[in-house]
């Protein structure tokens, strides 16, 4: 049963309930004052306790889809990381297209016609210099199928969820992809295929988009496995002036991070929620080898402070009250041209989807402006 289904949340909470009933008709029956009746009046409290604690879980991790699948809560996805599959000649990429399908979730996002809709499909994206791989949604817009633009190339925006993540709540919560359906067929924004995925490719740690030293070259995975298998396999603009990446959280360092060490990949980055410092906790273990140097290299803000400014567009969005915000007014005041910043700080919201939800149009419009097709 899904992690994430209604059906398994109905059970939890209805074994809640049970467990509850069960407790209040139990207790006024068991009496006494000696260590067994505490024992057992103890137990069922506990065991009441945690059923409940249990069910507002389940709940807000079907709300929220922090973990969307067994696999996914117990750091299984995947398997192992894939450099070993590679090598043993297991799941390398070969250059060729990518297998691709239609997503089930494109009919459920209004998607029926693909000349009208567009269509959202799912494929694995392997990567053949790092050998790691990750599941992602992309969105071909309705102009993909039209005839009069079977020769256009189009522009992309790689969408990557935070840490764990996972790629269905940018879609299903977020309305990512009804959002630029609809501005596409009306005409609001320019056809752009999405392509949305999570960081995470090593599971199930979390390597912040880090080339790893002896580690998952996950920077060079994003940066160059992951546009050359997409450029295989659909009609993209061939240069960096039609490559833009969005995120959210870890995504959205990631998405900066991105665009400020490879500008000459990615046109613009654009940060929901994001960080700016390089981190280290129990999800990272050590990314940098120990090195200082190899900290300030993945550090956006020292990069600001002590190198060259690359030519890219930068947008930092959260709200005021997080604490990026205040790593990202420190960011401003030491860039440099011709490194572009905006920023899109509304003074109230959390670090949730509700506040993801409200800045995404924004964004997805400040790209739409810096993203030119081929």
């Amino acid at each position: 049963m899904q992690l994430t289904s209604t059906a398994f949340v109905v059970l939890v909470c209805l074994l809640a309930a049970a467990a509850l009933a069960g407790t209040l008709w139990a207790l006024p029956r068991i009496t006494g004052r000696g260590l067994g009746p505490q024992a057992a009046r103890g137990g069922l409290l506990a065991g009441c306790q945690l059923f409940i604690t249990l069910a507002l879980v389940t709940g807000m991790n079907a709300y929220f889809v922090f973990y969307n699948s067994w696999s996914d809560l117990f750091g299984q996805l995947d398997g192992p990381v894939a450099v070993h599959g590679a090598r043993a000649g297991q799941g390398a990429w070969s250059g060729g297209p990518l297998p691709r399908t239609v997503s089930p979730l494109s009919v459920q996002q209004g998607l029926h016609d693909p000349a009208r809709d567009g269509r959202l499909e799912q494929t694995t994206i392997h990567g053949a210099r790092t050998g790691l791989q990750v599941q992602a949604f992309v969105y071909l817009p309705p102009q993909y199928f039209q005839p009069e633009f079977k020769d256009r190339r189009f522009p992309v925006a790689l969408v990557l969820a935070g840490y764990p993540g996972d790629p269905r709540g940018i879609i299903e919560r977020q309305s990512m992809v009804k959002l630029a359906a609809r501005d596409m067929r009306s005409g609001t924004i320019q056809p752009t295929v999405y392509v949305i995925t999570r960081t995470m490719v090593a599971p199930p740690r979390d390597t912040e988009c880090t080339d790893v030293p002896s580690g998952p070259q996950s920077l060079t995975f994003f940066a160059q496995d992951v546009p050359a298998a997409l450029s295989a396999t659909y009609r993209l603009t061939p240069g960096e002036q039609g490559w833009g990446v969005i995120g959210q959280s870890t995504g959205g360092y990631c998405a900066v991070k991105l665009a400020m060490m490879h500008s000459d990949r990615f046109v613009a980055g654009a940060s929901l929620g994001g960080y700016l410092h390089a981190i280290k906790d129990p999800t990272t273990g050590e990314l940098y080898g120990g090195s200082a140097q190899v900290r300030n290299d993945n550090d956006l803000i020292w990069r600001a402070g002590h190198l060259p400014s690359p030519p890219t567009s930068v947008l930092l969005a959260s709200s005021k009250v997080e604490k990026g915000y205040r790593q990202a007014q420190q960011f401003i005041r030491l860039v440099k041209p011709p490194l572009r910043v905006d920023t899109l700080f509304p003074a109230d919201g959390g670090h949730n989807f509700g506040t993801f939800t409200r800045l995404t149009p924004e964004i997805m419009q400040w790209m739409n402006g810096r993203l030119k097709a081929g």
